[in-house]
């Protein structure tokens, strides 16, 4: 392009053109990545509060020898380390073909500190949050990006380089590699939230259950209060509770082993002049509306972040089928109409396992093998 075409250039045109990859060369563009990686690990968040949220998923991990947060890819052992020490995973055996429909391949923390290790680096790479070192280094295609990933600093073994390249062949039989990797990042999450949103919907639900449980739980439990016929003792509560109450209690218990109300403070309830709190939960548990925004649109920084986490109880399908077909009131009936069926759940999870999986893949897996960084076979 002559400079008289780009003096005629409207601005919506200069910034496509100052988007676009300046990685005219593979040695350019793994020039790029290695200014990248060498950065320090502190350069990739967004503030103090993606530090305290990343630090409360693997920070138990960062004072650890093989960690050093002076370089992007001295972090990235942090990941494996909490992966190895939550699912003990032999990562050469990660194969989409073996992923279990029903379970996520990582633990939920892993699984959530990947998706948000992504957000933070989506935020840099579309310029909502810029750090300009990372944005400069991060600017090219995702096949330029793929390629400088494979190149001399990256020192796999020979099945991993099989691994590899057998994952670089799948990614761009379903992205396109000349989009830039702002654009691919973006999409990948997109997988990601829409396979999310299912879950979501579902502990929302759950939610408004435990809720409706705690309800039918108070209105058939009687509390009463004797003293003891030593007159000096202490007065003596004693709980009587219906059948009802008691089903009530048994549900919301079981509940609590998915996570959902441990706190009971957590659990909705109905407004003190609400007449009827099982039509005002029902009504909750049916008007679920995520309403997030796409994450490769113009919105604010840190606009997603742990909006999108997986929670803790998604792992057991099976368990939680048996607990939502044994629900013990008609009254639950309305609410259970509105969860995810298995399939949709199960096909929910090998999404995000693949999304997932993507993340790790264009992130940390490559800087595992860097020289000098002690991962995999150089622990």
């Amino acid at each position: 392009m002559s400079d008289n075409e780009r003096v005629r250039l409207t601005l919506e045109e200069r910034l496509a053109l100052a988007a676009r990859s300046k990685s005219a060369t593979p040695e350019a563009a793994a020039a790029m990545v290695r200014r990248f990686y060498e950065l320090p690990a502190g350069c990739i968040f967004c503030g103090t509060s993606d530090v305290d949220a990343m630090n409360e998923l693997t920070g138990e991990f960062w004072d650890v020898p093989r960690v050093d947060v002076d370089s992007y890819r001295g972090f990235c052992p942090s990941f494996l380390m909490a992966m190895e020490y939550d699912n003990d995973l032999v990562l050469g055996s990660w194969r989409p073909e073996d992923f279990d429909p029903d379970r996520l391949l990582l633990s939920v923390r892993v699984n959530n500190a990947l998706v948000l290790l992504g957000e933070i680096l989506l935020d840099q790479v579309m310029g909502r949050q810029r750090h300009k070192e990372i944005y400069h280094s991060l600017r090219m295609t995702l096949r330029q990006y793929l390629d400088a990933l494979t190149g001399p600093d990256f020192l796999r073994s020979e099945s991993e380089t099989e691994w590899f390249t057998a994952w670089r062949e799948k990614i761009l039989e379903k992205m396109d590699g000349d989009q830039s990797l702002a654009e691919a990042l973006a999409g990948v999450l997109r997988r990601y939230v829409s396979a999310w949103e299912p879950f979501d919907r579902l502990n929302h639900i759950l939610h408004c259950l435990g809720g409706l449980a705690f309800h039918l739980e108070k209105e058939g439990t009687r509390y009463d209060v004797d003293r003891c016929s030593d007159e000096d003792a202490a007065l003596v509560l004693t709980t009587s509770r219906t059948e009802k109450a008691k089903a009530a209690w048994r549900f919301r218990r079981a509940l609590r082993r998915f996570g959902i109300g441990k706190n009971r403070r957590e659990l909705p309830k109905a407004d003190q002049e609400c007449q009827d709190p099982r039509e005002y939960l029902l009504k909750l548990a049916l008007e679920y509306a995520p309403d997030l925004p796409d994450p490769g649109s113009e919105m604010e920084a840190k606009t997603l972040r742990s909006q999108i986490f997986i929670p803790h109880w998604s792992r057991d399908l099976d368990a939680l089928g048996r607990l939502l077909e044994n629900a013990p009131f008609p009254e639950f009936e309305p609410f259970l109409k509105g969860c995810p069926d298995r399939d949709r759940l199960a096909e929910a999870i090998r999404e995000i396992n693949a999304a997932v999986m993507d993340l790790y893949m264009l992130w940390v897996e490559p800087y595992l093998w860097l020289e000098g960084t002690a991962a995999h076979g150089n622990k």
